[in-house]
This record gives C-alpha cells, sequence and structure tokens, in this order.
C-alpha cells in the first residue's frame, strides 16, 4: 500500500513540473547590473589570467627566503681497480678485482649580498601585482556597465521608434478614411502613407542592430548560448534611475572624500607607480650589492668509504669561501652597467608618477565640471521635451482641423522623437562621465557604485 501511495505521488510531483515548464518554456532571465557585474567577474579570461599572475606574484614573495635554504646531495660512488692483464696482477700487487664503494652526503648553503634586497622586491612586486589586479577588475567593471547603460539606451531608442511607427501608423490610416470621404488631398493621403512605410526598414535595421549588440553583451558575461538564441535573456533599469543613483550616492561630502584621495595621490595608478618606484630602487640595492659585495658559500661533506674487506672509513671535510668580484670595479664592466640601467629604471618610473599626478589632477577637475555642466543640460533637455510634447500635440490638433499641413505635424513629431532620444543620450553620457570617475579614482571611489 505504501510503494503504492509513493507511486501515484511521484507521478503527481513530475507531472506538476512538467505542466510548469509547459506552461513558461520561453520565460525570460532577468539580468540586473549587479548580476552582469558578477557575471564578467566571474568568467571574463582577462580577470582570469590576471588572478593567475597575482597568484603567482604572491607565491613568489611568500616563497622568497627560500634562497636561504640550504644545498643538500647525497651520491654513491663504485669504483672497480682491474688487475694488469699481463702480470696478473692488479697495481697494488693483488691478483683479485679491487672494489671501492663509497657514499657521499654533501650540505651547502650560499649566502649573496643582494639576497635581502632581492626578498624585499619580490615583496612590493606582489603589492604592485595586487593593484594591477584592482585595476584590471575596474576596467572590466567600467565595460560593463557601459555596455549594460548603452543597450537601455538602445531599448529606449527603439521604443520610441515603435512609439512614432505606431503614431505614423494610426495617421496614414485616419488619412486614408478622410482621402475616400473628399476631405483630405491625394497629396496630404500619400504623404502620410509614405512616411509610415519610410519608418518600417528603419525600425527593422535598430531591432537587427540591437540583438545582435545584446547578445554579444551576453556572451560576454558567459551566459547560456541557447537562451541567447531564444532572445531570453533580459535586463531591467532606466537610465535616468541609474543617473539618479549615482547622483544621490555622490554627495558634497563623499565628493570631498575622492578629492582628498586624489591629491594625496592614494588611487590605484598612483599607487601603483609608487610601489613599482620602490622594487625598482630596490632592485638598484640589489644591483650594487651584487657587483661589489662579497658572496659566501658554506659547505659540510661526509663520505664512508668501504675497500674490499675492509671495514672502510669515513672522510669528513668542511669548506667556507668567500668572494668579491673585482672586476665590476672596472666602470665598463657587466656588473656597473646592470646598476645604471636599474637607475634608469628609476628614473623613468619617476617621470610617469610626475606625468600621472598632472594628468590624474586634470582629469578629475575635467569630470567634476563636465558632471555639473551635464546636470544643466539635462534640465534643459527635460525642458524642451516638454515643450515638443505640447507643441505636437497642438500640432495633431490643428492638422486634424484643417489648420495646417501633413509636412507640418510630421515636423513636430520628428521634433518630439528627436527631442525624447537626445534626452536619454544626455543620459548615457552623464553616466559614462560618473563611470570614468569611478575608473579614474578606482577603489577609493566605491561611494560612486549603486
Amino acid at each position: 500500500m505504501r510503494k503504492r501511495l509513493f507511486f501515484v505521488m511521484a507521478v503527481f510531483l513530475c507531472h506538476a513540473l512538467f505542466a510548469q515548464n509547459a506552461e513558461n518554456p520561453d520565460a525570460s532571465t532577468i539580468i540586473t547590473l549587479d548580476d552582469a557585474l558578477s557575471l564578467a567577474l566571474k568568467n571574463n579570461v582577462s580577470i582570469k589570467r590576471e588572478e593567475i599572475t597575482l597568484a603567482a606574484s604572491k607565491r613568489a614573495a611568500s616563497h622568497s627566503w627560500n634562497a636561504l635554504l640550504p644545498s643538500v646531495s647525497v651520491s654513491a660512488n663504485d669504483e672497480m681497480e682491474l688487475p694488469d692483464l699481463a702480470k696478473g696482477k692488479s697495481a697494488g700487487g693483488n691478483t683479485d678485482f679491487q672494489n671501492t664503494f663509497g657514499f657521499e652526503g654533501k650540505i651547502s648553503v650560499s649566502i649573496s649580498s643582494d639576497l635581502f634586497a632581492s626578498i624585499k622586491k619580490t615583496k612590493l612586486d606582489y603589492e604592485s601585482a595586487r593593484i594591477s589586479f584592482e585595476q584590471a577588475v575596474m576596467e572590466i567593471q567600467s565595460q560593463v556597465k557601459e555596455t549594460y547603460f548603452s543597450l537601455l539606451l538602445a531599448e529606449q531608442n527603439l521604443n520610441l521608434l515603435r512609439e512614432n511607427l505606431e503614431n505614423a501608423k494610426n495617421q496614414a490610416e485616419q488619412n486614408a478614411e478622410r482621402y475616400r470621404r473628399g476631405t483630405l488631398s491625394e497629396l496630404e493621403y500619400l504623404s502620410s502613407k509614405v512616411s509610415y512605410e519610410k519608418l518600417k526598414p528603419e525600425l527593422k535595421a535598430q531591432e537587427l542592430s540591437f540583438r545582435n549588440e545584446k547578445k554579444s553583451f551576453f556572451l560576454f558575461l558567459g551566459l547560456d548560448e541557447e537562451q541567447i538564441k531564444k532572445d531570453q535573456m533580459q535586463y531591467t533599469g532606466s537610465l535616468e534611475d541609474f543617473l539618479t543613483g549615482y547622483k544621490t550616492s555622490f554627495s558634497e561630502a563623499k565628493k570631498n572624500l575622492v578629492a582628498e584621495a586624489v591629491k594625496n595621490g592614494e588611487i590605484p595608478s598612483i599607487l601603483n607607480l609608487q610601489k613599482q618606484i620602490e622594487a625598482a630602487q630596490k632592485s638598484v640595492d640589489a644591483a650594487r650589492l651584487s657587483a661589489y659585495g662579497p658572496s659566501a658559500n658554506i659547505s659540510y661533506a661526509v663520505t664512508p668509504v668501504i675497500t674490499g674487506s675492509d671495514k672502510g672509513r669515513i672522510k669528513q671535510s668542511a669548506s667556507i669561501g668567500v668572494s668579491i668580484p673585482v672586476e665590476n670595479l672596472l666602470p665598463f664592466s657587466k656588473g656597473a652597467d646592470s646598476i645604471r640601467e636599474a637607475q634608469d629604471s628609476v628614473k623613468d618610473l619617476k617621470l610617469q608618477l610626475a606625468e600621472k599626478r598632472r594628468t590624474v589632477s586634470t582629469d578629475f577637475s575635467y569630470l567634476l565640471e563636465s558632471i555639473e555642466q551635464k546636470k544643466e543640460s539635462v534640465q534643459a533637455l527635460k525642458d524642451f521635451v516638454g515643450l515638443a510634447q505640447a507643441n505636437y500635440e497642438s500640432a495633431r490638433y490643428a492638422y486634424s482641423k484643417g489648420m495646417i499641413e501633413f509636412l507640418s505635424m510630421q515636423n513636430a513629431s520628428k521634433e518630439i522623437l528627436e527631442a525624447k532620444q537626445n534626452l536619454q543620450n544626455e543620459f548615457l553620457e552623464n553616466l559614462k562621465l560618473y563611470i570614468a570617475l569611478e575608473k579614474l579614482c578606482g577603489t577609493t571611489a566605491n561611494a560612486l557604485t549603486l
């Protein structure tokens, strides 16, 4: 009885699941901006390669002390002394083979003058690699945000074109009816029909371009190709909402905090160069110590030897050696050239740092000024959209009463469409400024993220 009941329940559950999938076979998956960012960081090949580089640098820094590990070796030797064939005796006067068997164990430690400078350099290299990784992450995040917002703009423009097409269709149908009643000239009727038909291929082309861009973006995120082919991946949000979020997040206090970080050079691009300079200076120190400093080698060896029937003996040896590369005292030696090359690298990095400080300060000021200026532009465009909408409604009414020609109403329709598109474009340009500010300031600008 229990088995039968269990079987009935299992069949019922399977049927329910199948019915649920059948009801909604083409359910769309909503990808938010946060989802897109997480997917990109998880699946992007560039990020994975940066992770490998960072892990290798961390491993090198953690194991940099292994140069102090002693070198240990064990060897075995079996030597046989053959007899003199002419005399039938070995060199020792014996007619038997002489067999000497021995082991050797050796331990040695080499210490060079540049050892500790090299260890410090590997740790600085790791810190620089960590900052570079953060910059790579910020670069991918910026790409994802710009593409996400660009797709939102493309969809908004498509919706405006569809709305415009629907208005043109309704107007063409109304004009056809008026033409049949004899209250509209043939020229006006044909003009409205041509205007409607002209919008169809334009909309189709925009839809095709939009689908291709969306598929490329979702493939970049590493999403399922089958769902992408079925156009089941969707996203959410509006440009105006995202822009409002940035404006709210970037308060005056946070703006001053970011400005102070830029002024003090506490941003990844500058910090990375500073770490590179420190590492390069350690390379100079290491080159000097390697060229002029002594190096020491300490070794100890134990050799048990067994000869023939002897019980054998144990041979021990120890050595301490110090060497100084005297040839590097010459100004044209290889060691001296290595020092100069390391010094040149420091000079070059310092020039890069000075230039980066100037460009960062200039770019930061430009972005802040542009953001403030764009606020006025957005408000002006919003006001213009209101005026263009009112003008279009007046033009439609006047045309329906025969007060103006179709061309005048068509111009009013184009004007409202362009006004709305320009407003959406301005939203995107504003968002790009905030993204550029995030990218410039790096991790210190986390107040800007939504």
